[in-house]
């Protein structure tokens, strides 16, 4: 190294040695330890690759290694000092390098560089303080032959509890790793050369700056974990052409100082956000051009939070974003785009998402919860890849389309964004949607093109049901679409609305539907106190029973009252309700009618949430798939005449007699699809029976044990009488097969009594 190295690097304080040369450099006590040295697999692959790309650039002669931007602010109490707000990570680094690099140097340099390098000390953290100093005394030395960590810990010098620090732990491991490095360049480096391009080539932007107090405190509010984005930002830039470098990354910062006004009380860094952000958008990048992006960016463009503060992301080396963005092309793009995308974002974080509750654009962008706020990052993206200079208006009326997309599709989403986006109107409602969605397209696509040519059409007139109480001042059919879109649980979806029960969309009946909607249902679903009118209603449209076959009617909840609104099938229905919400309509179907009769609703299905219609114990059933003893037959048989007959049987008792089996509906007994069980007095005893829902009638023990699992195995004897439901056989039939099987079963008893459980009464 020249002698005069020094003073010809220090009129730009753009390296270690000119910053150190003008001010002290003191690390504040907010900051948290020196982490790049750090004890753990990720702090390990990150500075093993830092220190061997700083070789290599050094050995290949590089004309500049960009450490990028080093913020902070001047201190002017006694000696000029500089404090480092952001980059005290890489200035550590970078210092310990070149007091390695002393160490090997020739003599004569060794007093006037530890003098310059012991200007960089810690303010609050004692023990390292007080290593720091200690290294740069000239007593401070190693065998430079062999690993520093264990001959650093045994020196005079070296106080014991000082290894116990977590910084100057941190601090001797990373000399370990500049040691291993050294080593695979010792045939090519020299001391000097390291030092000479710390002077020279190993630069930074250093930017000076009267911090405020409360950016101060959320740019060291990062905890003890390794910041990723602080790697991926350097790696990143450098994938960028000659011109966009610089630009980057002076935008990034800009909008990182942002990102902190824009979290409010949270007090969080964008590091975690912006870096999984980019994740996303690289994943999604190299998906479109078939390049495995491996599993460590998948799973962090997959993940979703709560608080960025609480989790720990995926550990994503660099290296595996290179198979992307060595395209300069893709790198460029995505720079752009996000640099656009995010800026638009925080200008307008205040605004809350249309109709999805109470989280801002903000928070559904950078805090994503779901798939849906994943693949909205990807929409936006690729609406901000095709448009400059977007109006506000322009876009929280693509935000719309968007968010019903998102919400009401479930596969392709973000590829049907982007055919729509392709369309090249700002605002995505393009007239032309309807042509590019395909022949079969996802039916909230082909609403969404629907929509589009409503709200342009010309004729802008009141319509006549419009209901300026309920419904405020007509404006036009856009605020009118928007409004229903933004109604009960809706989100969107409002097909419903302007079809009718042929599948036909006449919107002149859009207004009393929407007024009707507003009357009948809340955010959560069905109004509690218009649940039973309505689903009758509902039901009685329908003119046959099986069309509503595990349809989710019955409840008031939001989800299955969406299904239905919106299922083609079931429009007739709708369209009836919709149309008059009070008004059961006249049918012929035995089973409608007692499906809307006012005692299944008092007794059954308004005192339990869940029914659907379906096909169980050969008939159909109002299903509780909770509770099978609580599933009602709809349909009577054989077996119900004789049930019947049974219940006025001075020999039969029925048991649990508090517990109902069945319901009265119009003057007949409609039975639940579970054993009936009964006592059955014979002869001055009780046996014990159950009437299966299934073609038998099983006898039990006295322990309510099935004598045909019992003894059928061993004895041939199941005691069990088969039921013939084509028959004609009546209850005196079946009476007397009872007592029969009862005769039987005293017999065998009486013939293998030295076998037999004992019976307990």
């Amino acid at each position: 190294m020249k002698n005069n190295i020094l003073k010809h690097y220090i009129e730009v304080p753009d390296n270690l040695f000119a910053l150190l040369s003008r001010y002290r450099v003191v690390i504040p006590g907010i900051q948290r330890h020196y982490v790049q040295g750090a004890n753990n697999p990720k702090a390990e692959s990150v500075r093993k690759q830092f220190i061997k790309e700083i070789f290599t650039a050094i050995e290949k002669k590089q004309n500049e290694f960009n450490l990028h931007f080093i913020y902070g602010p001047i201190n002017t109490n006694g000696e000029d000092s500089f404090v480092p707000v952001d980059g005290q990570q890489r200035l550590t680094t970078l210092w310990l390098i070149a007091r390695y690099a002393v160490e090997k140097a020739e003599p004569s340099n060794r007093k006037e560089l530890l003098r310059l390098l012991s200007r960089f000390t810690y303010e609050d953290r004692i023990n390292a303080k007080r290593f720091c100093q200690a290294l740069t005394c000239e007593d401070s030395r190693w065998d430079i032959t062999q690993d520093p960590n264990p001959d650093i810990l045994c020196q005079d010098w070296f106080v014991d509890y000082w290894k116990e620090d977590e910084t100057v732990a941190s601090m001797i491991r990373m000399l370990s790793t500049i040691h291993e490095e050294w080593n695979k360049h010792q045939d090519s480096i020299t001391a000097e050369d390291i030092l000479e391009a710390i002077a020279s080539k190993i630069r930074f932007n250093l930017k000076i700056d009267a911090f405020g107090d409360d950016i101060y405190m959320k740019m060291n509010a990062r905890g003890l974990q390794l910041t990723q984005w602080e790697n991926f930002k350097g790696k990143f830039s450098e994938d960028l052409c000659e011109d966009k470098k610089e630009w980057w990354v002076k935008e990034m910062e800009e909008l990182s100082n942002r990102f902190f006004t824009c979290s409010d009380e949270q007090h969080e860094l964008p590091d975690n956000a912006f870096f999984a952000l980019y994740a996303r958008i690289m994943a999604y990048e190299a998906k479109k051009t078939g390049v495995d992006c491996g599993n460590g960016i998948k799973e962090l463009a997959a993940y979703t939070h709560n608080t960025w503060s609480q989790i720990e992301l995926p550990f994503v080396p660099y290296s595996d974003f290179s198979g992307i963005t060595n395209k300069e092309s893709i790198a460029s793009t995505v720079a752009a785009t996000c640099v656009k995308m995010i800026k638009t974002v925080l200008d307008r974080y205040q605004k809350i998402v249309p109709y999805f509750g109470d989280r801002t654009l903000f928070e559904t962008f950078f805090h994503p919860k779901n798939k849906n706020d994943l693949d909205f990052t990807l929409c936006c993206y690729e609406y901000f890849k095709k448009f400059d200079n977007i109006e506000t208006k322009d876009f929280l009326k693509a935000l719309r389309l968007m968010w019903n997309i998102l919400e009401n599709v479930q596969d392709n989403r973000v590829e049907l964004v982007k055919k729509i986006i392709d369309l090249e109107d700002k605002t995505l409602y393009s007239r032309q949607i309807k042509e590019i969605i395909g022949s079969n397209p996802p039916e909230q696509a082909e609403e969404e093109a629907e929509k589009a040519i409503q709200m342009q059409c010309n004729d802008q007139s009141i319509p006549s049901d419009w209901n300026e109480e309920t419904l405020g001042k007509w404006s036009n059919w856009n605020d009118a679409i928007e409004k229903a879109e933004e109604c009960a649980f809706f989100h969107g979806s409002i097909r419903f609305l302007y079809r009718n029960s042929n599948g036909e969309k006449p919107w002149e009946k859009f207004a009393t539907k929407l007024c009707n909607c507003i009357d009948l249902f809340t955010k959560d679903g069905l109004s509690e106190e218009k649940k039973v009118k309505a689903n009758q209603v509902l039901i009685s449209h329908c003119e046959n029973w099986i069309n509503l076959i595990r349809k989710p009617v019955f409840d008031t909840d939001k989800e299955s009252w969406k299904q239905v609104l919106t299922d083609i099938n079931l429009s007739e229905y709708v369209n009836g309700l919709l149309l008059s919400p009070n008004e059961i309509a006249d049918s012929h179907d035995d089973i409608i009618q007692l499906l809307i009769d006012n005692n299944i609703w008092k007794n059954l299905i308004n005192e339990n949430s869940g029914y659907k219609l379906a096909w169980k114990a050969n008939s159909p059933s109002l299903w509780l798939n909770r509770y099978l003893y609580l599933t009602l037959k709809l349909t009577r048989n054989n077996r119900e005449d004789i049930l019947d007959a049974f219940i006025g049987e001075s020999k039969v008792t029925f048991d649990a007699p508090e517990e109902k089996r069945y319901r009265t509906i119009k003057g007949k007994n409609y039975y639940f699809a579970v054993p009936m069980c009964f006592a059955y007095k014979y002869k001055g005893k009780e046996y014990h029976f159950a009437w299966q829902t299934w073609g038998y009638i099983d006898m039990y023990d006295n322990n309510w044990n099935k004598l045909f699992d019992l003894y059928y195995k061993k004895y041939g004897e199941g005691f069990n009488i088969a039921i013939d439901d084509q028959s004609d056989h009546d209850s005196s039939y079946y009476i007397r097969m009872i007592e029969d099987c009862i005769e039987r079963y005293v017999k065998f008893k009486g013939n293998h009594t030295s076998s037999l459980p004992v019976q307990h009464k």
